[in-house]
């Protein structure tokens, strides 16, 4: 077993001084420069390799501080070298599978192995932090710090928490070596490559206004790995927020794998550009499957959208693929209305995430449930179209017979002089702009503008929207089954005049509309959209034609609206 000391005399008696004289202008260490003092060997990378891979094995780690305390560039890539090789042996011993046909005895000290690669990965990974400052050149950050401490981050650790590790790097990026800080932004190039963007999107944006070059050059490169290990979209959502004031060199390395044309996209940018609102969906990018659970059930929505929408796109629309000949919608309307499913199927939000047994095991579940969810809809669906052709389709679904046109248009009229009544005012707009919708053969404003017009998330519209059909549905069957709902005077005037003028239906809806607009806190917003998309596109929005009033005819507009309710 060989010591420091004769390391590093086996070492020197390798020097090269031809090479010694390249390496020491290639990598800047004339006065003024980034790697100004620094002292080499004229070793080549696979000469320190060669010594590493003879020797780390049996050398103790109490030895590696001297290497790394060496004046020599070479010797001290030689001890980072061997943290390097004793972390991986770690981390693959303990991730080996256990074989099913061990003993108790076989798993017990399996297990017992593993807390002690555990133990052992945390005392690498606090000596390579306590002796940072000696890798103080780009090559030996780069060649050690994604495999020891960007590895860490992903593996479990007696340490601390997610948040220590945050804290970890924070200080390292907080510093003023430019080394340590580059080992902050570097470190992600392994989270990357297994699957966790979060680490270089959380420092890339914190590294975005470096003064450094070495550091512009490190941020572009990280954005462009993870683009390409994990998500493009990711890549240029962070781009839409940042192109417009990223240094020049950073932007060239993030966008150095793009085609020419996309590439002149982004590096035209004008520096004054105003950059869309920031995705939700890098924050959580990196969250582990059995956090999500916990999320979830303390009321993020935004959690579970993001993984129905981005971290499990690929494996839903296999699964949609096998059904979507026998369903009515496309792919992103029935996501929509899977996740509204998920959310409200039970007597509190995700109530069916609380009988998981495994929150391991919840990104399977999430996706066995929506298989399950669509051999429902399609025999749903089935039911419906099957049983009766005409008019009367959708509301076979909700299992009740035929009735007239007069007992339509009383429902009719009562359901929404009720809803009006007990409706928020956002909820009153909500219904009443669905029913003009499904009135008008127009284009109705998108809901995503429509929830920012009305200050609300597109996602917390969604919700309301959902909410607003499952009571607007109880409201219909309750009048079905012969019960009267108690309207105020006003709104039993309401719903008399509806009654009594059926047929002009949309002017008097539309009224109703205008004057619940005024109610709202946002009403300006709301005006100046309908406005702009009078103005814009050249048709009416909800605008009813005063020469022509359009005539309902009460079986289309009761198919219409059964089936809205049922979706």
């Amino acid at each position: 077993m060989m010591t420091a000391k004769e390391i590093i005399a086996y070492m020197e008696s390798l020097q090269n001084e031809e090479q010694r004289r390249v390496l020491m202008g290639f990598f800047k260490t004339g006065p003024g420069e980034y790697g100004e003092g620094d002292e080499f060997l004229g070793l080549k990378v696979p000469q320190t390799r060669e010594v590493v891979k003879n020797v780390w094995k049996e050398f103790p780690l109490s030895e590696v501080p001297e290497l790394l305390m060496s004046k020599w560039h070479e010797v001290r890539l030689c001890g980072l070298l061997i943290l390097v090789a004793k972390f991986e042996k770690l981390t693959k011993r303990a991730a080996a599978k256990t074989p099913l046909e061990w003993t108790e005895a076989k798993k017990q000290k399996a297990l017992e192995w593993t807390g002690e690669a555990i133990i052992g990965r945390d005392e690498i990974l606090m000596m390579y932090l306590r002796y940072a400052e000696q890798a103080n050149n780009w090559d030996l950050v780069d060649l050690s710090v994604h495999k020891i401490l960007g590895h860490w981050l992903l593996l479990p650790t007696n340490l601390g928490d997610r948040d220590y590790k945050i804290k970890v790097l924070d200080g390292l990026a907080q510093s003023d070596n430019l080394w340590k800080q580059r080992m902050s932004m570097v470190c992600s190039w392994k989270t990357s490559q297994m699957g966790d963007p979060s680490w270089c999107l959380r420092y890339a944006e914190i590294h975005l206004h470096h003064p450094h070059d070495l550091m512009h050059k490190a941020v572009g490169w990280m954005l462009r790995e993870m683009g390409k290990r994990v998500s493009m979209d990711l890549l240029r959502d962070f781009l839409r927020q940042h192109a417009h004031e990223m240094p020049r060199t950073m932007l060239r390395y993030a966008i150095e794998k793009m085609t020419e044309q996309e590439r002149q996209y982004w590096l035209n940018i004008p520096q004054d550009f105003a950059p869309a609102k920031e995705s939700k969906a890098n924050r959580f990018a990196g969250v582990l499957v059995p956090d999500f659970v916990e999320m979830i059930l303390k009321g993020d929505d935004e959690a579970m959208y993001y993984l129905l929408h981005e971290r499990l796109k690929h494996q839903l629309q296999e699964r949609f693929e096998a059904y979507k000949n026998n369903l009515c919608d496309d792919y992103e309307d029935v996501i929509d209305d899977f996740f509204l499913y998920l959310r409200e199927c039970g007597r509190y939000p995700y109530e069916p995430l609380k009988r998981i047994k495994k929150k391991e095991s919840f990104e399977t579940w999430l996706l066995n449930t929506f298989r399950n969810y669509l051999s429902n809809r399609v025999e749903t669906e089935g039911r419906g179209i099957s049983s009766q052709p005409n008019c009367e389709a959708h509301w076979a679904i909700a299992g009740v017979g035929g009735i007239c046109d007069e007992e339509k248009i009383r429902v009719v009229s009562q359901l929404i002089a009720y809803a009006h009544q007990v409706f928020y005012s956002r909820g009153r707009f909500i219904f009443l702009r669905s029913l003009l919708t499904m009135l008008n053969k127009q284009r109705a404003v998108p809901n995503k503008e429509m929830a920012e017009a009305l200050d609300m998330s597109d996602l917390a519209y969604r919700v309301a929207v959902y909410r607003m059909k499952q009571n607007v549905r109880h409201f219909r069957n309750r009048l079905l089954m012969g019960e009267t709902l108690r309207l105020d005077d006003e709104h039993q005037q309401m719903a008399e005049q509806i009654d009594a003028d059926f047929i002009h239906l949309y002017p008097t809806l539309f009224r109703f509309y205008v004057e619940c607009i005024d109610t709202l806190k946002t009403s300006t917003a709301v005006k100046h959209l309908r406005q702009q998309y009078l103005e814009e596109r050249g048709y009416a929005v909800h605008e009813p034609d005063a020469d022509s009033p359009i005539r309902v005819r009460i079986p289309a507009f009761w198919e219409k609206l059964n089936h809205w309710m049922t979706i």
